[in-house]
């Protein structure tokens, strides 16, 4: 027993035995002011686990002069019994005379009533307040605490006992906090703030980030003494920031303290319920008598007012959880004592919550016991795989990428192959299913979990194959999914049924937007309830889905109103870019082209190229690259753009026949625009008249350029007869008005050219006007009083706007046509022409955008290196990721590239 230093003063009051404040003790004053807050309470607790700074904060209390009245400190050791004969002791230090009565050492645990009121009284009849800590004092017994309330309740207020200690004292702290005469400061409160934990570190030397602080503050709890053993770990760190995980689950010091400080410490079987309940990350009273027998709710509680370290659960009556640092250290150490027993616990528990409808728990708790097989069957068993598709549920996610990669066990293969689909990884999706189905062989049928392994891998496939694999396969993998889909008996499916009939809606769509049938892609689409709970990340999709649809159609409000819908539920979900898919950015590119705004399509170019769904899906590239073509032809000859939309064309005519027709379309427009008919047609020749991409209208469009009627009165026949986007029908009706004014008179006409401006307005359609053939042109520009009833036709600005000559020789507008120039549209050419396809570049990871923002300050390679805290090389291959990326070959280049794609912007 601690406590017979000689006396000690200050400007306030004696102190006796007091301890001098540690010299990292960081100054509290928010509890300074909480431990002041009653002077007249004659009761103080300090309630707190080892090392969470209860004796520094007292001693900083008492120093400070906070008591007011002369201070008696005692510290007791682990075995300390003697409270009185302590206690009278350092009374007598401090100048209170004890009764003759009471001279004579008491060996005796309990003082006895009798000499009880005599310390009372010698207490009363004083003239000062006498205050005494008692540090490390556990009061448990029953008639001890009996005592002490005693004698508090009877000295009118002229003794104050302040104990600083693990455990609550066995007092009636309800009686006391009742009267209002009980100052408390609890395990909660001993918790380093954010900002006391930085002040911490930076007297250890290491200095963190306000984000790595509060990363390193949240995985400790705050807990003092962890915090100054991580911070003389991190000052030894060249880059502390990136060790703050590593140093709490490593760090020896934190771990030998816990050992020797708090788990040596129990008795056994304190101690054996520790190792049992640690296995949970939260412990309901059930599960803790699953796991530790009858009664261990009970004994949970208890270590939760020893403060263990574990604390109850916010509202939910009777559960606690453990501070996540000493559950690891619980979890190690039952796995280094038994691992048996450490897999059987985790066992348990993972089936008590997956039979009380907590799968996703169930399954990390198998995680947490390095159970990996039996957490891929469950994954597999209950359909959580589908999840990793769709969400990505980013807890699932953790799970599942820990799943070591030489498992060879089907239901393991499937989990991988989920995770490379989300990815936009088809390969190794492919893959992986194919090692699932040559292991699947061997797995007897009642191991596959009701045709839950059979129908997780159809569903994978299928979400692999609607954009990868041919037409005709895809589409006979979706009929065989809703068959299995029908037929299953795991109770999962029915859980997730909606979740499921999603996934296969939307791989529906994909294959026919791929067949260019809109019709059939909208109807499979409407029949997936957004009200149905889907993950965030596949609602938006589906969205996105629609809106491009509907950007195909011409029906570009609705689709611009679905496509800013499902951007908006991809930002308050907080998506990363590169997790989006980019169907609504790339709808949102062609609603714009379509309503001639250069400046918003490149926006939205940039943000579709994000998205890593763009590298996998053939629909979502066929239209970036056409809506590339388009805004690169407008400023400048389009004869590489027509060439390289071709190019592309035929290399997917053989997966894609639709999507290959759409592109030699925008290339036939894009060449009748330019007075090259005979190109137009050439062009066209592999598009099937009934296909609905209006090729019929493209073709008459050229004919007319050509003077040859006959060809022209055929293809507008043709045209009449198929279905059409409402831009490529405004079209229509411009060569209609070409033919009219030609085989009549112009008057005749002016009402086909009428009907054409109205059906554009409805949509803001400009684009067929400012690519019109020259014909159409020049007969527009004689007209210019029904122009002039359309101002709409300016565009979002006037910098983009259709400019026609009001004046134009017909000589000079069958030459040339009157398109706008680079400096109007605000486009720039491409520097590298060779391949449109590479338009649609990668993301830029952080560290190569943050290079390239270094780049646009125009900074030299040392000093990016200087500046990042990395070397040179390392940057010189950022910089080489970078300009292949972006498709230039300078520097410089590169800036001026990021600049157009909005890529400083965000």
């Amino acid at each position: 027993m601690a406590g017979t230093d000689p006396a000690e003063t200050s400007h306030t009051a004696a102190r006796y035995g007091v301890p001098q404040v540690p010299a990292l003790h960081v100054h509290r004053p928010r509890l300074v002011a909480l431990l002041d807050r009653s002077p007249s309470a004659p009761l103080v607790l300090v309630s707190g686990p080892a090392g969470s700074g209860k004796t520094s904060l007292v001693a900083e209390w008492v120093h400070e002069g906070a008591p007011g009245e002369p201070v008696g400190w005692v510290t007791f050791e682990d075995d300390d019994t003697r409270l009185w004969q302590a206690l009278l002791d350092c009374l007598a230090r401090m100048g209170l005379e004890p009764p003759r009565a009471m001279a004579r050492p008491q060996p005796e645990l309990l003082l006895g009533r009798t000499r009880l009121r005599t310390l009372a009284a010698a207490i009363t009849g004083s003239e000062r307040r006498w205050t005494l800590v008692l540090d490390g004092y556990e009061l448990r017994s029953a008639e001890l605490a009996a005592e002490v309330a005693y004698l508090l309740d009877h000295t009118l207020g002229r003794l104050r006992l302040v104990f600083a200690a693990r455990v609550d004292p066995m007092l009636p702290l309800y009686r006391y906090r009742l009267d209002d005469t009980l100052v408390e400061v609890r395990a909660s409160d001993l918790a380093l703030t954010d900002a006391e934990a930085a002040e911490l570190l930076r007297r250890c030397g290491a200095a963190l980030g306000p984000d790595a602080v509060h990363d390193l503050t949240a995985r400790l709890s705050g807990w003092a003494a962890g915090l100054r053993f991580a911070a003389r770990a991190l000052a030894r760190y060249e880059h502390p920031e990136r060790s703050v995980a590593s140093v709490v689950a490593q760090d020896s010091n934190i771990n030998e303290f816990l050992l020797a400080e708090v788990l040596r410490a129990q008795e056994p079987e304190a101690r054996r319920l520790l190792l049992a309940t640690c296995v949970p990350d939260i412990v309901w009273p059930e599960l803790a008598e699953v796991l530790a027998g009858p009664r261990a709710g009970h004994g949970l509680a208890d270590l939760a007012r020893a403060n263990m370290f574990l604390e109850p659960v916010p509202d939910r009556p009777g559960c606690h959880r453990y501070f996540p640092f000493f559950r690891d250290l619980l979890r190690a150490q039952l796995a280094y004592e038994d691992p048996e027993r450490a897999a059987t616990l985790h066992r348990r528990a993972a089936a008590w919550l997956r039979e009380h409808g907590m799968p996703v728990r169930s399954v990390a708790q198998l995680a947490a016991g390095g159970l990996w097989v039996d957490a891929a069957r469950q994954l597999v068993g209950d359909l959580l795989v589908v999840r990793l598709v769709l969400g990505p549920d980013e807890r699932l996610v953790e799970i599942a990428r820990r799943i070591p990669v030489d498992a060879s066990d089907p239901h393991a293969c499937v989990v991988r192959a989920a995770l490379a689909v989300a990815a936009y990884d088809p390969e190794t999706c492919a893959h992986e299913l194919a090692r699932a189905r040559s292991a699947l062989a061997s797995v007897p049928s009642e191991a596959t979990d009701g045709g839950a392994l059979v129908l997780s891998l159809t569903l994978i496939d299928l979400a692999r194959a609607c954009t990868s694999d041919e037409i005709e396969t895809a589409d006979a993998l979706v009929d065989e999914t809703r068959a299995q889909l029908d037929t299953t008996r795991n109770p999962a499916a029915t859980l997730a049924g909606a979740e499921l009939e999603a996934l296969v809606e939307v791989a529906a769509a994909i294959i026919a937007l791929r067949r260019g049938a809109l019709g059939r892609a909208r109807a499979a689409l409407s029949r997936i309830d957004e009200r149905a709970g889907l993950p965030i990340r596949f609602a938006a999709a589906v969205v996105g889905y629609r809106a491009l649809v509907d950007a195909l159609d011409g029906q570009l409000t609705q689709a611009h109103r679905e496509a800013t819908r499902a951007v908006a539920l991809a930002d308050d979900a907080h998506l990363p870019p590169e997790s989006r898919n980019a169907a609504a950015a790339v709808a949102l590119a062609l609603v714009a082209l379509e309503r001639d705004d250069a400046t918003a399509a490149r926006q939205h170019l940039a943000s579709a190229r994000t998205c890593r769904s763009l590298l996998v899906d053939p629909v979502c590239r066929t239209v970036t690259s056409g809506v590339i073509a388009h805004l690169e032809a407008a400023s400048g000859p389009d004869e590489p753009v027509t060439a390289r939309l071709e190019s592309i064309s035929t290399r997917a005519l053989g997966h894609d026949p639709w999507l290959a027709g759409w592109l030699r379309r925008q290339a036939a427009e894009l060449s009748v625009a330019h007075g090259r008919a005979d190109q137009a047609l050439r062009a066209l020749d592999a598009i099937e008249p009934e296909d609905g991409l209006g090729g019929a209208v493209v073709a008459a469009a050229a004919h007319a350029e050509q003077g040859q009627e006959a060809a022209l009165a055929e293809s507008l026949d043709l045209a009449r007869t198929t279905a059409r986007p409402l831009p490529v029908e405004v079209t229509r009706l411009l060569v209609e008005g070409v033919r009219e004014s030609r085989s009549k008179s112009p008057r005749h006409a002016t009402p086909l050219l009428e009907r054409a401006l109205r059906l554009a307005a409805r949509e803001q359609v400009r684009r067929p006007f400012r690519e019109a053939a020259p014909s159409v042109r020049l007969l527009l520009a004689d007209n210019p009083q029904l122009l002039s009833r359309h101002r709409w036709l300016a565009g979002p600005s006037a910098a983009s706007g259709i400019r026609i000559s009001p004046e134009p020789t017909r000589t000079a507008a069958r030459r040339t046509p009157v398109v706008p120039s680079a400096r109007a549209t605000g486009t720039r050419r491409r520097e590298d022409p060779t391949d449109l396809s590479e338009l649609v570049v990668e993301p830029l990871t952080a560290k190569e955008q943050e290079v390239l923002g270094h780049l646009e300050e125009l900074l030299t390679t040392e000093e990016m290196a200087e500046k990042m805290f990395v070397s040179v090389n390392t940057i010189r291959t950022h910089v080489r990721s970078i300009l292949r990326k972006l498709g230039v070959n300078r520097r410089n280049s590169a800036v001026r590239r990021a600049r157009e794609l909005g890529l400083f912007d965000r």
